[in-house]
């Protein structure tokens, strides 16, 4: 017990050491986070999956419901503005074209059912935004492009998480039931997730104020979180959807309330402070530092065919993304920007905590979803991270020549980090650009006189 808490303390102190080498030299905590869980498992066999048992599952489930409550807390609704153009057109249409390619070439390569490659392609077509911003930030590209990234980013988490959650829905319940009876299942168990969602979300934020008089107020917002998570389960709903749902309650309640709710009363709901963000952000990068050397402790490297199936994987979601990105974003990018969009497409936790999800609840198929996965979120870090890398030292140039000939070429000044990334010209847009703090909101939107 003594060597795994030592253990434990070990990971969570390289977690910062790599998050703060990723800040200096771009290089994502991801990839080290990996390597050393490949060299504990399967090189070293210091430890296996098996010595987790019941364990491992229970950290996984946790692990996801930290991740869509967390997905949904920084999605803003008012992002949508931006992106019923170009944004919304590439992400759409880029998250349909990989998945149906991802699917195709899996089931050709795997010859497992349509089903399975289906929830293997709409988990590869996710972009992972903890890992693209702080790369992104790095890259002296115009403000357009960085929105277009940061929305597309967004919407595929959403996308990602519904789709392959249906889809594994239907898998469950196996192929003797009709599509239309399996459709109609996810559906009601969808529907009942997003509305057990929104009244649980409306209740919290309502007493939220009488909550934080409590102490420990904090975790409590936490425990509410699995309480949604379970308690939908319980009834019939999608607890994952269900979790998700909350956090986009509890992440846009300001605009919830101004929008829907007007004739409530305002002082009732409150949005999370700084202090409750700050805990849940701990609470992901603690999930995140422990799951990825998990998840390489999990990778079996005996199987090199699904390696290699994974490596093509990532190569495909780059060269697919390419016409996507040269139709539907506007002429006024340029090449070299172009190149910047289709090259920030790495996978990330949400892609590693579904793969898991889907690994304990599908015995047989899912441990080999897991492991093609877990191969595409390794090769999709880091061939993001070397294009992203000549890119920013001016090379690839050819890539802009030859596959966005719809779009100008751009200066011929390599690509730098820009020096003014946090000014309002070139800043990445997030959840406080999105929507405003409280004394924001309140100077740029006053209310309403009476």
């Amino acid at each position: 017990m003594t060597y795994a808490i030592l253990f434990i303390g070990v990971l969570l102190f390289l977690g910062h050491v790599f998050s703060s080498l990723f800040e200096k030299t771009r290089l994502p905590d991801v990839l080290p986070l990996m390597v050393l869980g490949i060299l504990m498992g399967p090189v070293l066999k210091i430890v296996s999956p098996a010595s987790f048992g019941e364990a491992g599952q229970i950290f996984t489930t946790l692990a996801l419901i930290v991740v869509l409550f967390k997905s949904g807390l920084d999605f803003r609704i008012l992002s949508l503005r931006g992106a019923v153009g170009q944004g919304l057109l590439l992400t759409t249409v880029c998250f349909l074209l990989i998945t149906a390619i991802i699917a195709f070439i899996v089931q050709t390569a795997l010859n497992i059912p349509q089903i399975y490659a289906l929830i293997i392609g709409a988990i590869v077509a996710d972009n992972s935004t903890a890992i693209i911003t702080p790369m992104l930030a790095k890259l002296n590209v115009s403000k357009t492009a960085k929105t277009i990234l940061f929305l597309e980013a967004n919407l595929t988490g959403v996308y990602s998480i519904v789709l392959a959650l249906a889809l594994l829905s239907a898998a469950s319940r196996g192929g003797t039931v009709s599509a239309g009876m399996l459709a109609a299942d996810v559906l009601k168990s969808f529907g009942i997730g997003i509305v057990f969602a929104l009244a649980a979300g409306l209740f919290w934020m309502s007493i939220l104020n009488r909550v934080r008089r409590l102490e420990n107020a904090i975790s409590l917002t936490f425990a509410f979180v699995l309480l949604v998570y379970s308690l939908s389960g319980l009834i019939g709903g999608d607890g994952a959807i269900a979790t998700l749902a909350f956090g986009v309650v509890a992440g846009n309640i300001r605009l919830i309330k101004r929008l829907w709710l007007k004739k409530l009363d305002y002082q009732r709901l409150l949005s999370l402070n700084e202090g409750e963000k700050d805990f849940f952000e701990e609470i992901e990068f603690i999930f995140k530092t422990l799951f990825f050397v998990y998840m390489g402790i999990c990778l079996r490297l005996g199987r090199v065919d699904l390696l290699a199936i994974g490596l093509v994987l990532a190569l495909a979601k780059l060269v697919f993304r390419a016409p996507v990105v040269n139709y539907c974003v506007s002429r006024n990018i340029t090449r070299e920007e172009c190149s910047v969009i289709m090259a920030m497409c790495p996978n990330g936790l949400v892609s590693a905590v579904l793969a898991a999800m889907i690994a304990s609840q599908l015995p047989k198929e899912g441990s080999v979803i897991q492991d093609v996965i877990y191969a595409v979120i390794f090769f999709s870090v880091l061939l993001s991270n070397l294009m992203s890398f000549r890119i920013e030292k001016g090379g690839l140039k050819w890539v802009g020549r030859a596959l966005f000939y719809r779009h100008e070429a751009g200066p011929s000044a390599p690509f730098t980090p820009a020096e003014t990334a946090a000014s309002p010209e070139t800043a990445l847009p997030g959840p406080e650009a999105a929507e405003p703090s409280a004394p924001q909101a309140h100077a740029e939107n006053p209310p309403a006189q009476p």
